[in-house]
């Protein structure tokens, strides 16, 4: 469980804005492709990412494992905001900075590659440089005038929220895995601790990238929380989030993709807490939609045929 402790100045200092800067949505997209989950965007937007990556590109998937912290360092914040600003930010990373937050992310012996960055191989960031402009062309470039209107769209919906119920109606209703209880804003997520803004402020964010909150907080900018898209890009087809809520849809989704999900793996795609991941499951199999079953010191769940006719649309709410 993280802990942001928000003073005055922080409620006074926060700003929703219609998503992530490019970088952040390129890095958080990578991550969502190492994912089995929902589709961030219509039609096969997984295939066709994934035929056209490049040699640097696919190293780019090594840094951004399911389950794991993304380093800090490659989603910089930046006063110049856009894509080759933030790119230029993450080339000149202190050395000391990328290794502790690299052993922080993958413990003392990453893979030879990562090693090598680690120990300030000016070619190896050259790569992944060049890896963040080929991922970020050919996963985004195409898509991004659509996804910008989208998360405009959602930014404007916690804007509403916050204008008709105030600043603590909007951080109360953010994501099942989000708590307000002033002057604390809990969130379940894969770090911990308490973390004290001290005036820097607080930046809401929606991406189609995350099933699960997550936050942002290394550098002298304000906080980002970052929050999941409330609808599918591209359309409002999708009722299982407004039926079951957004944590408990994703849950049906990341199961039906996957066929079978222990409760530690969910937590990890989900980016909750074990214990939270087996509450989500408990409520589901209680409605006839999910099978768990014990298997040694790990539980694996399942979909039954009434949620799988749930997750393919043929089933109605009632």
């Amino acid at each position: 469980m993280l802990r942001l402790w928000l003073d005055y100045e922080d409620l006074t200092r926060i700003r929703i804005t219609p998503g992530l800067s490019p970088l952040a949505q390129t890095v958080l997209g990578a991550q969502s492709l190492r994912g089995v989950g929902p589709e961030p965007l219509p039609g096969a937007w997984r295939s066709r990412t994934r035929a056209g990556l490049t040699g640097p590109s696919r190293l780019l998937l090594d840094l951004v494992p399911p389950g794991r912290w993304v380093p800090d360092f490659l989603t910089p914040y930046t006063l110049v905001p856009g894509f080759e600003p933030e790119v230029d930010a993450v080339a000149s990373t202190p050395v000391r900075r990328i290794r502790d937050e690299l052993e922080r992310s993958y413990g003392p012996r990453p893979v030879p590659w990562l090693r090598r960055l680690a120990g300030g191989d000016g070619e190896t960031m050259r790569t992944l440089v060049r890896g963040l402009r080929d991922f970020h062309r050919v996963a985004l470039a195409d898509s991004w005038s659509g996804l910008g209107d989208h998360l405009c769209a959602e930014a404007s919906r916690h804007a509403r929220t916050m204008a008709r119920d105030g600043i603590g109606g909007l951080l109360g209703s953010l994501h099942p895995a989000i708590r307000w209880t002033s002057p604390v804003l809990e969130i379940e997520t894969l770090r911990d601790g308490d973390v004290h803004l001290d005036g820097r402020g607080l930046l809401l964010m929606p991406s189609v990238f995350v099933a699960g909150p997550r936050v942002l907080v290394a550098g002298e900018g304000p906080a980002t929380v970052v929050v999941p898209s409330s609808r599918p890009i591209g359309g409002t087809g999708d009722t299982l989030p407004q039926v079951f809520g957004r944590t408990r849809a994703a849950v049906i989704r990341l199961v039906g993709a996957d066929g079978e999900l222990t409760t530690g793996t969910l937590a990890a795609r989900l980016g909750v807490s074990a214990a939270s991941a087996s509450q989500h499951a408990t409520a589901l199999r209680g409605a006839g939609l999910l099978t768990s079953e014990r298997r040694g010191k790990t539980v694996h769940h399942a979909l039954t045929p009434l949620g799988e006719r749930f997750l393919r649309g043929g089933e109605s709410p009632e």
